[in-house]
């Protein structure tokens, strides 16, 4: 049961005038007659019950500190800073008539504007930046080949049609793709590595490696060899250094591998690269579905750092006096700041550095040392001698202290200097931009200057992906509902609900459904062991029509290892002293159904095709059940069920008679009883046979 909120300013000054007056002839002994308004005491009672509202009215406003004070005491995150969007790059280099060479690098940390924006604010508006290193070679945006499954879908590819790249079945296989080169023979330097975008249908529980929410981390579906081979050749090379942003193809996300060393120096580079991707045992959940393979591409952030800001001219006029404040140029409406801590770190008197990229960092210069000031959420907990300072974001400003919290800065004629970030926020989400150009990183005053390399070529760029996760900051009045719910999280598993609950939300995986069972010990199956859980995982893949028509897609639904590696990382910190916890998939029961039925379709092979997909649709793990949200865990299976289910599916076409289950291998019995499963079983239906039964005398006529 929870408690009402406690409301203290509910009087007015009527009532509190009202309530004295009454309270008069009582307490004067019938001696105090007359209490209209002009009587001397019934004016100090109104000024009192004036004084005594306003009294009230303050009990009930918390200010702002105090809330950020509770939050912190309670392990709640405060306010939320605001979130860059995030997006993924595709570059090219344009060369100028007479210039060979194409191949530029672009570095980490440049900015890039989108030249075809209109924007007021470009600093605002239409800035992104590049989140690593990315060599544009001279290649063709798409693959030239994609033979997987020893099939060429090339033309699939380009036409936009998901590609399963390799199998569920725990087999191996390999996938090939050959990038052409174009427009130069120039090689690319020793150590140079191609990134590679490969964008994958995948479920909503894995964000893409360039989304602010991804998660790094993350276990890998099945273990991945990369190799580089000539086409049309017998040479081939493993790939020295991989960086895999899909985990394992669980995600979308930017590939970098680096080149061979005979690819790269001086010489002839090979017109085609070939790259090969091979598994020794297919263990994912569901094939992966390759949509598109980009070459030359880099994860990009709506962020844009200036570094090295100088403060002489700002600071050096500062007097002793609380409250000063520095004013960061294009940043009114746009300074990041990370999420920030109540107390200054360390011992009090410098915080250093921030760890995270996006804080500012201020130093200035007293006594002829630098010395390091840090970011806080509030002054509250800061002393005197505290060199902290807090974030207006709205003001694109940096407040210091009043000298009782937080210490007033007095610097040097040599001033200080500052780094900060600027962007974030739901403006940098949007759509595709065709043409980027990078931007003058160097001069923070300046509107955005479009600059060719220094070696004569122009590098442009085009987001492939929408830019998205951009979050806008949030108040410490939403911070305050926030934590609300944030207290009600199940953050340590007891009961069986909490595990679930706990499964179920373990980031970077997409977990669909799960069974607990308490006291299950998997090497104790017939005896209830105290302190024993054993969890079951069914992981969310995609279970629509067209998956389940194709009689190739098994009907047990299993998780992947690293799925399960995270949902055991996960539970294994919830869990309580001595819990032994066991992470399995589910346990199947293979299911033979015999349908008969009495009556003479015009098109019998519509009519079985309606009917295998019904009910392999009602006996799916994730799509069955009779709500359409999985089969239920240890359910029977009920003929009269299926009957109905068939029946629906077959329409005015056929008369559905009965339906015969059997379990484990076993022929359908005539038996109209329920088929009993144990306390976590899930049917997976494995052979659905039709008889028609002869409409004149009840004789069975054979299957059809």
């Amino acid at each position: 049961m929870s408690l009402p909120p406690l409301v203290l300013d509910d009087l007015t000054w009527e009532t509190l005038t009202d309530a004295a007056r009454r309270r008069i002839p009582a307490a004067s002994d019938g001696r105090w007659t007359l209490h209209a308004p002009v009587d001397p005491g019934i004016t100090l009672l109104e000024l009192l019950a004036y004084l005594l509202e306003q009294r009230l009215y303050w009990l009930d406003q918390i200010p702002a500190d105090l809330v950020l004070g509770i939050l912190d005491l309670l392990g709640v995150d405060g306010p939320r800073p605001a979130r860059p969007a995030g997006t993924v790059l595709r570059f090219a280099a344009e060369a100028d008539p007479g210039n060979e060479k194409a191949v530029e690098a672009v570095a980490r940390g440049v900015a890039i504007e989108a030249g075809s924006v209109l924007s007021r604010d470009p600093l605002r508006e239409a800035f992104f930046t590049t989140g690593r290193k990315v060599t544009v070679l001279p290649l063709a945006p798409d693959p030239e080949q994609l033979i997987t499954g020893g099939r060429d879908h090339t033309a699939d590819l380009r036409a936009g049609r998901g590609i399963p790249v390799f199998g569920a079945d725990g087999e191996p296989a390999e996938v090939r793709l050959v990038l052409r080169r174009t427009g130069t023979d120039q090689r690319p330097e020793a150590g140079t590595e191609l990134t590679l975008l490969l964008d994958l249908d995948v479920p909503a529980g894995s964000p893409p490696s360039w989304h602010p929410g991804a998660v790094t981390d993350v276990p890998v579906p099945a273990g991945l060899t990369w190799h580089w081979y000539e086409p049309g050749g017998d040479r081939e090379w493993p790939v020295a250094e991989v960086s895999d942003g899909t985990a394992g193809l669980r995600r979308s996300g930017v590939v970098a591998l680096r080149l061979p060393a005979e690819w790269c120096g001086a010489g002839t580079s090979p017109e085609r690269y070939g790259l090969r991707i091979h598994t020794t045992a297919a263990t994912w959940s569901q094939p992966p579905v390759l949509r598109r393979a980009t070459p030359n591409v880099a994860p990009a952030e709506h962020a844009r750092r200036i570094s090295g800001l100088d403060l002489t001219d700002r600071i050096t006029a500062w007097r002793r006096l609380p409250g000063q404040r520095i004013e960061l140029p294009g940043a009114r409406g746009t300074l990041l700041a990370p999420p920030l801590p109540m107390r200054p770190p360390g011992d009090g008197t410098s915080g250093g550095p921030d760890p995270e990229r996006h804080a500012p960092r201020v130093t200035i210069t007293r006594g002829g040392v630098e010395q390091e000031w840090s970011a806080v959420a509030s002054f509250a907990f800061s002393g005197p001698g505290d060199r902290v300072f807090t974030v207006d974001r709205q003001a694109g400003t940096l407040v210091f202290g009043d000298g009782l919290t937080g210490a007033i800065p007095v610097p040097d004629p040599a001033g200080g200097a500052v780094d900060y970030s600027i962007g974030g926020g739901t403006t940098g989400n949007g759509g595709l931009t065709d043409r980027w150009l990078l931007a003058e990183p160097s001069v923070p005053d300046a509107a955005s200057a479009r600059v060719p390399m220094e070696s004569g070529v122009l590098v442009t760029a085009a987001n492939v992906v929408p830019a998205e996760g951009g979050r806008d900051p949030e108040t410490v009045a939403e911070a305050r509902s926030r934590a609300a719910v944030d207290l009600g999280e199940v953050r340590r598993a007891v009961t069986a609900a909490d595990f679930a609950a706990l499964a179920r939300g373990t980031p970077g995986v997409a977990v669909a459904r799960c069974h607990v069972a308490i006291g299950v010990h998997p090497g104790y199956p017939c005896s209830e062991v105290p302190g024993a859980v054993s969890v079951r995982v069914l992981p969310l893949v995609r279970r629509d029509d067209r998956v389940l028509g194709d009689p190739s897609v098994p009907a047990a639904v299993r998780p992947d290892p690293g799925l399960l590696a995270a949902v055991r990382a996960r539970l294994d910190r919830a869990r309580l002293l001595g819990t032994e916890v066991f992470v399995d998939g589910p346990r199947y029961r293979t299911v033979r159904l015999r349908v008969d039925l009495r009556g003479r379709p015009a098109d019998p092979s519509t009519v079985r095709a309606a009917l295998r997909l019904a009910l392999r649709r009602y006996l799916d793990p994730i799509a069955g059940g009779d709500d359409g949200t999985g089969w239920p865990f240890g359910a029977p299976l009920r003929p009269t069920a299926l009957v109905r289910v068939a029946q629906a599916a077959a329409g005015d076409a056929a008369e559905v008679v009965a339906v015969a289950v059997g379990l484990d291998g076993a022929e359908p019995a005539d038996d109209c009883t329920d088929t009993e499963l144990r306390d976590g079983d899930l049917p997976a239906l494995d052979h659905t046979a039709l008889r028609v039964l002869l409409v004149d005398d009840g004789r069975t006529g054979g299957g059809w």
